[in-house]
Parts: C-alpha cells; structure tokens; sequence
C-alpha cells in the first residue's frame, strides 16, 4: 500500500476513538498503529485492513456508521482509504440495530457505492490484489442483502400532522404509549427543537 502512512494512521487512530469502547481493543489499537509506522509496506497493508476491520466490528449504532467517513486525501492515498471505507462500511452495515427502513436502505446504497469504488481500487493492482478484489465483492453483496433484510423487518415512515407544536415527550407518549422514545423521534425528525417539534415530520409508523 504506498500511501501516506500519516494520513491513514491518524485517520484509524480518529476512528477508534469515536466508535470503539472496548477497552482491551482501544489499548490494543493504539499500540498497533504505533507500530505500524517503522513496519514494511506489505505488513503495513494488511496491518491497516486488520485495524480498520476491528474498528467496523465495533459499531453498534447508526451514529457510528456515520462516523465512518474518508479523510482527505489524494493520489494512491485515496485509493487505500477507498479501499479500507469499502471493507469497514460493509461490515459496519450489518451491524446497527436500523430504526427505520429508509435510514437501512441509505445505508444500504452507501455500503453498495463504497464498495464500487473500492473494488475499483483493487482492480488497479492487478494480478497482486485478485484474493482481495474476491473478498471484498463477496463482502460487500453479502452486506447489501443482509442490510435489505433488516430494512424489510424495520418499521416504515410516515408523516405526522398535529397542527400545533408539541414537546417531543408528548407526542412520543400520545404516537408509542411511551415518553421514553421521544429521542428516537427527534432523531428520525430531524428535530432541533425537541421541545418545540414542527407540526408536520416523519415519525416511525410503530
């Protein structure tokens, strides 16, 4: 992998510390990443597909497979980090507990289009990344469908209408029986004002 080892090193050492909570794993990565600075470029390679694997293994929440974003970066650079994005979403994919299909079926496309780009990263190195470009194809359709099941179990979105503006609490309690979904509201809302919803938003039909 020639590429800026500086720039993929503090882009998975950024990654860690917003999604992962294992402590053993924390402490782990932080002295991997160290010591994949002096190593060799094949071990450096598969050093940082390894790291970035236990980093999408650790989300648990749709919030955490936002996180997972590319750095700025050009050149063989971007096309390491394609790469590296297009293994850790399909994996993080499966992951969240989705709260909404629609919310699944976006995850869905991202996962599908950042495995496009990496798999036509990969095809560039030819000849030396064919096991790669296999497992990374067969990862990213396995991700795809296992994603399009879970939309299919998530609860759908409908628009809610109520005509005067209402705290989020009330209105979790008058749509679900339960005040204590009224996070979940805002979130598929897009509420800045909890305490002062819009009178018209999507709200989880269950």
């Amino acid at each position: 992998m020639a590429a800026d080892r500086d720039t993929i090193l503090s882009w998975l050492a950024d990654l860690a510390a917003a999604i992962v909570t294992d402590a053993e794993d924390t402490a782990d990565l932080g002295i991997r990443i160290d010591a994949a600075r002096t190593v060799d470029a094949a071990t450096f390679a598969s050093e940082a597909l390894s790291m970035m694997r236990v980093i999408a293994e650790s989300v648990d929440n749709p919030s955490d497979f936002d996180r997972i974003a590319a750095p700025a970066a050009t050149g063989q650079t971007l096309d390491a980090v394609n790469i590296m994005l297009g293994m850790a979403l399909a994996i993080a994919g499966c992951r969240p507990d989705w709260p909404s299909r629609p919310s699944a079926r976006r995850a869905r496309s991202r996962v599908s289009l950042a495995g496009d780009v990496a798999i036509a990263a990969v095809d560039q190195l030819g000849a030396e990344g064919a096991d790669l470009y296999a497992w990374l194809s067969s990862v990213t359709a396995v991700s795809c469908r296992v994603i399009s099941d879970l939309a299919a179990d998530a609860a759908p979105v409908v628009k809610v209408e109520t005509g005067v503006s209402l705290p989020s609490t009330v209105l979790a309690y008058q749509l679900y029986g339960d005040a204590n979904r009224a996070s979940g509201l805002i979130d598929i809302a897009g509420s800045a004002t909890p305490l002062v919803m819009p009178t018209l938003f999507d709200a989880l039909a269950s």
